[in-house]
């Protein structure tokens, strides 16, 4: 009897911890990627290659913005560590077309005295909790196709992106989270 009341009153308890996990919200993909990342060169993968020259690479900030949109900045390193910008942009992750600048297009459209100009679009739109589907176009042509994941722990995102300007182009760029 005393037995069984030991592994009832086991049982309870363990019920009693898990229910609460169970309950707490799961992180949002959001929260996994906001934050700063630092490409790790060793680790990611240009083909046909080369990849870039030692010492240069990227750093990506993704921040929260007020209407639930994700601005994200990219900065290219080059191999004298000076820093350039790659690209910037505000969208949120709904499948829709926003939006994106380079250093080019981010100077026209600032000089432009009629309005903004959009030359160049980028749409995201998740698969899971820890991947998101990103399509880029230039003038209304797609220019490259990638696929970012996010690490179940958080700490490094994979970007496999396959650029179909020119050459077709299939790099895998890896950054850990700072």
């Amino acid at each position: 009897m005393r037995r069984s009341l030991v592994v009832v009153v086991g049982v309870i308890v363990i019920a009693c911890s898990v229910v609460p996990l169970a309950q707490a919200p799961a992180p949002r993909p959001v929260d996994l990627l906001i934050g700063m990342w630092k490409q790790n060169l060793e680790k990611s993968t240009y083909m046909p290659g080369p990849p870039p020259p030692k010492g240069s690479g990227a750093v990506r900030q993704y921040a929260a913005g007020d209407d639930g949109a994700i601005v994200a900045i990219t900065i290219n390193i080059n191999s004298q560590a000076l820093p350039s910008l790659g690209a910037i942009s505000a969208a949120n992750y709904d499948g829709k077309e926003y939006a994106q600048h380079t250093l080019a297009t981010l100077a026209s459209s600032l000089g432009s005295h009629v309005g903004p100009r959009i030359d160049r679009t980028i749409s995201y739109t998740p698969t899971d909790m820890y991947t998101v589907e990103i399509v880029q176009k230039q003038d209304g042509e797609i220019v490259s196709r990638s696929t970012r994941t996010i690490s179940r722990d958080g700490k490094t995102l994979t970007e496999r992106i396959t650029s179909t300007q020119g050459k077709p182009v299939t790099n895998v760029l890896v950054f850990e989270k700072q």
